[in-house]
């Protein structure tokens, strides 16, 4: 049973690579930076609690046009590094170590770390850890109900959702975001904080960064140079870079660009995540 699991998972890598072709897009700059568009809030399948498979996620960011993305697991980073190993075997997009460190009441987004962070430290604890291991803290879905847990933080965070899919499904969440975002002064981030429903690179975040690189994107945001566009094409960032981008209107466009998966995308999820339960099913047994 294991072996066949682990076909089954070399066949989905296989079959999600031949059938993923990257739709050919200019690389845009803007104001003397390269202009990077990035999904920083993703769950997979294989730890966390998402149904696409770390290389399915990689996959699915290509397709939708994404040059970066940070893999989130809950309490968890080896998904991302299994993200980073296939996205960097097949050309894909930067993919960046990440976790979510869901913990009530508040949830922190650990971007560009190495090792996981231990959810049950103090929020405050939390963020320290992430800015020493190289990386930004981001305030995921921050809600009201999430207020309390972040106010003695505020100032620690390097980013805040103002853009995330339940803007589109529940109206009224959408000014306690931009709010929370005004109040906390961090950089305006766009995430799709995908499971499986909706698609990754739904809210998503153009960076200015100096560099194609992950530690281009890490440096970008820690300077706020960013620009999103949320519900009803409002936009958030960097007033200067908002100009030069509304300008131009590329990004305008391409963050209301919408590709649906190709069947033999959709199989290759489903292979991986039948191959994953094989060989969990054969190791706990």
């Amino acid at each position: 049973m294991r072996r066949a699991g682990l076909g089954l998972i070399v066949a989905a890598i296989v079959v999600g690579t031949f059938a993923d072709r990257p739709r050919a897009r200019e690389a845009i700059s803007l104001g003397g930076y390269r202009v990077l568009a990035a999904d920083f809030h993703t769950h997979s399948s294989t730890w966390s609690d998402g149904s696409v498979t770390p290389w399915g996620l990689v996959i699915d960011a290509r397709y939708q046009g994404l040059d970066a993305i940070a893999i989130t697991g809950h309490r968890q980073t080896l998904d991302a590094k299994w993200g980073r190993w296939f996205s960097e075997k097949i050309g894909g997009p930067i993919v960046l170590v990440g976790e979510e460190l869901p913990e009530i009441p508040q949830h922190v987004v650990a971007v560009g770390i190495h090792t996981t962070v231990d959810s049950a430290l103090p929020v405050r604890e939390q963020i320290d850890e992430i800015h020493r291991q190289g990386g930004i803290a981001i305030a995921a879905h921050p809600g009201t109900g999430y207020w309390e847990g972040f106010a003695p933080v505020m100032d620690r965070l390097d980013g805040a959702e103002v853009c995330h899919p339940a803007t589109f499904d529940y109206p009224q969440f959408r000014p306690e975001l931009e709010e929370f975002w005004q109040r906390s002064g961090a950089a305006a981030i766009g995430s799709s904080d995908f499971h499986g429903p909706g698609r990754v690179g739904m809210c998503r975040t153009f960076v200015f960064a100096r560099e194609a690189s992950a530690d281009g994107i890490l440096e970008a945001i820690r300077a706020k140079r960013t620009v999103v566009y949320g519900r009803d094409q409002q936009v958030y960032g960097d007033p200067d870079l908002i100009r030069i981008a509304e300008a131009d209107g590329r990004l305008r466009k391409a963050a209301s660009t919408e590709y649906p998966l190709s069947a033999l995308d959709r199989v290759s999820q489903i292979l991986g995540i039948i191959g994953l339960a094989l060989v969990v099913r054969r190791v706990t047994s």
